[in-house]
């Protein structure tokens, strides 16, 4: 009998807008409940398809749609504790489908333990359709309200690398198709080619388990530009031929093959760790070749990346053996790709909607504490002589770590350095236009928009990229203006640059170098090559975390010690730097923790004229005076750009801690997310597919994108082609 004997009806009118209100909106196609009802603790529902979807109820053996609806009713019920109305599905058990094709159905829910239900589904004759013999639910959690500017990102997804649990490894037949040098602690016999493996196999009636080909990556180490291109295809092309022949040839698509796997190895092809780099770009398109073979035929290919521990070979075969399509073995450790949530691992997320906003401290005294501010520099109006910059890249310094901190003196706000696109130029502004290049100093630099005083920038060379841009103006400068205007600085003379393996460091010492000056230098240890390749030689070389250099420099400049000191050290560092002055000189502070007194400096060190600066102090006409000189020295080739490494903003955390352990050579600079531009063309691969088709019009409809190149295997033949580029 239905409705059932003894139930009483429900109301499901607001069933649907409520679900909405936490968090859970459905769309017309599957808002399929039309009726419900109760007796005790059980709850019955008649569950319909919408007239679009009834038609294709046919091609599915329980249409999704119909099955999802017939779980609404669910929340009629007391199956969850605090629900509050909505569950979701999390444990299926017991699942079996008796018939197919049912585009109306009705349901019966029945409590089978805490936070279950079993759900019986049959026809409108009462003919069993499915059955599911224990479903887990959980209480849906209550949607967290956005601040202004923010949206939900619960659906944002980022990779993270976890480390597994390798079993025992099995035991295996191992082959490799080339050249194969690591220990993986059994035999692995080796052939000279696809064919020469099939010939093997079909001799012994056996394939092997495992097929190992090592990625090549031949004259990569030194590439760049058009050569780094032509490995990478050299490497790609390679393992597409090979591809190409593991799953075409028929002597690889017998049942002999049926069983093996094809193992692609790579080295250093891709990033594990927060502070890892990719060191193999060619391998890093191979993984994402293989990752679209292994899409198509899965199960048959595994990818798995290597460092150059002798342990991470010899645990190749017991992370082989979790069944992993991808994998990496660092220092003998086994990790798989998962997708996490973004921001769990400290990563920023910029507010949607809103143009203006920059990283800086939110309080507290750790990096912990950066986050995200809203600010009006993409809409308030530019005062006479002002520029709005779209940022692309900004230079991370120490002050900007001792800001971020909590230790830099006064009221000083972070980020003063970008390189970007000029997007609108102020009154009294004649010699700059929309669209230029330039970089210069700014202030709130780690954010999209930013406006900036004329005078504090310059436009940048073509030659370089934006993140080397964004690197060189305060170090630069600093360097530039500290020795050549404050100490005067001559051929000749001595210098000790202190922390030379820094940015302030690195540009010093070229300037210093540049100016004829003789030049001494400390860094940590680990960076002493990064000195000698700026041309310094042992002699000149020091440690910067002992008092060593003190005693080494006077013994090489036989006592005479230096003439001028740029100094970035504190507490006895200074006391030896000093020492360094016999003659007197000019001892020129950079740092902030450690400031001494002029007087006092001269009365202990006769002869010794001390200073504390800071670049600003330069003002900004002097500044473009200076920006026009360093870009004249750039241009003779008497200066370079020092090395960057870069972050992604919304990593800014990561970038900041990096930093503050001094780990850098050169700069660390910071990249903006940026909008595709509306007059540029976007290539889109993939484009027919399902996921390409809504990007495609995402891109057009929310982007403003007006030109698409849209590419897929079978182009204006694959279905929908032809609609979707109308």
């Amino acid at each position: 009998m239905w409705p059932p004997v003894g139930a009483t009806a429900l109301d499901v009118e607001g069933l649907y807008p409520g679900l909405a209100e936490v968090g859970l909106a459905y769309g017309a196609s599957f808002r399929g409940l039309r009726a419900a009802w109760r007796r005790g603790e059980e709850v019955f529902a008649e569950v319909a398809l919408p007239e679009q979807e009834a038609g294709r109820a046919a091609e599915f053996g329980l249409h999704p749609a119909l099955l999802d609806a017939s779980l609404h009713a669910v929340g009629l019920g007391d199956f969850v504790d605090g629900s509050g109305g909505a569950a979701l599905p999390f444990e299926w058990s017991g699942m079996s489908l008796h018939a197919t094709g049912a585009s109306a159905v009705r349901v019966r829910l029945t409590s089978v333990g805490p936070n279950a239900v079993a759900v019986e589904i049959a026809d409108e004759t009462g003919a069993p359709v499915a059955r599911v013999d224990s479903l887990v639910l959980r209480a849906a959690a209550a949607p967290r309200q956005p601040a202004r500017g923010t949206a939900h990102r619960d659906s944002l997804f980022r990779t993270e690398w976890t480390a597994l649990t390798a079993e025992e490894t099995v035991t295996a037949d191992w082959a490799a198709i080339g050249t194969w040098t690591g220990d993986i602690g059994a035999p692995v016999r080796t052939a000279d080619s696809p064919a020469a493996l099939a010939e093997t196999a079909e001799r012994s009636g056996n394939a092997p388990d495992f097929v190992l080909v090592k990625c090549r990556t031949p004259a990569y180490d030194d590439a760049e530009g058009a050569d780094a291109a032509a490995a990478a295809r050299s490497a790609v092309n390679e393992i597409l031929d090979l591809l190409q022949t593991w799953f075409t040839d028929e002597r690889f698509t017998d049942d002999r093959f049926a069983g093996t796997r094809l193992v692609v190895v790579t080295d250093g092809a891709v990033a594990v760790g927060p502070d890892a780099d990719v060191t193999d770009l060619p391998g890093a398109a191979v993984w994402g070749l293989v990752r679209s073979a292994q899409s198509e035929n899965p199960g048959r290919i595994v990818l798995a990346d290597l460092d150059a521990a002798t342990a991470s070979a010899a645990a190749l075969p017991a992370a082989l053996a979790t069944g992993e399509p991808q994998v990496a073995l660092r220092e003998g450790v086994a990790y798989a790709p998962r997708l996490a949530r973004v921001g769990t691992d400290g990563t920023l997320v910029p507010p949607v909607g809103e143009p203006g906003w920059f990283v800086g401290p939110m309080g507290g005294d750790s990096l912990d504490g950066l986050g995200i501010q809203l600010s009006d520099a993409a809409t308030a109006p530019l005062a006479d002589g002002d520029i709005r910059i779209g940022v692309r890249s900004a230079g991370i310094n120490f002050r900007d770590v001792l800001i971020a901190l909590g230790m830099y003196p006064g009221d000083a706000v972070m980020g003063g350095e970008i390189a970007g696109v000029i997007t609108e130029v102020g009154p009294g502004v004649d010699d700059l236009a929309v669209g230029d290049r330039v970089f210069g100093m700014v202030q709130q630099a780690f954010g999209p928009v930013v406006t900036a005083d004329r005078r504090r920038v310059a436009p940048a060379p073509r030659s370089w990229s934006y993140e080397q841009a964004a690197t060189t103006p305060i170090v630069f400068l600093t360097a530039l203006y500290g020795l050549r205007d404050l100490a005067g600085l001559r051929a000749g003379e001595r210098v000790l640059v202190h922390a030379g393996a820094g940015g302030v460091g690195m540009a010093a010492i070229q300037l210093a170098r540049h100016l004829g000056a003789e030049v001494f230098a400390t860094a940590s240890e680990g960076k002493w090559d990064t000195l000698r390749s700026l041309g310094l030689d042992d002699a000149h070389i020091a440690s910067s975390r002992t008092l060593d250099f003190e005693e080494k420099f006077l013994a090489v400049t036989d006592g005479q010690g230096m003439d001028v000191v740029l100094n970035s050290l504190a507490r006895e560092f200074v006391d030896a730097s000093l020492r360094l002055l016999p003659r007197g000189g000019r001892f020129l502070e950079m740092g902030k923790t450690d400031i001494r007194q002029a007087g006092v400096v001269a009365a202990h060190h006769p002869g010794v004229d001390y200073q504390a600066f800071d670049l600003a102090e330069a003002g900004p006409d002097h500044t473009q005076t200076l920006l026009r000189h360093l870009l004249e020295l750039f241009e003779q080739g008497a200066l370079a750009p020092l090395p960057v490494r870069t972050w992604d903003v919304r990593r800014a955390r990561e970038a900041f801690r990096y930093v503050s352990q001094a780990r850098h050579i050169g700069k660390v600079a910071l990249t903006m997310p940026r909008r595709p531009d509306p007059e540029g063309t976007v290539l889109l691969t993939g484009a027919t597919g399902t996921l390409g088709t809504l990007v495609a019009r995402h891109l057009v409809a929310e982007r403003e994108v007006r030109d698409l190149l849209l590419l897929s295997r079978r182009g204006e033949q694959a279905p929908g082609a032809t609609e979707l580029a109308r």
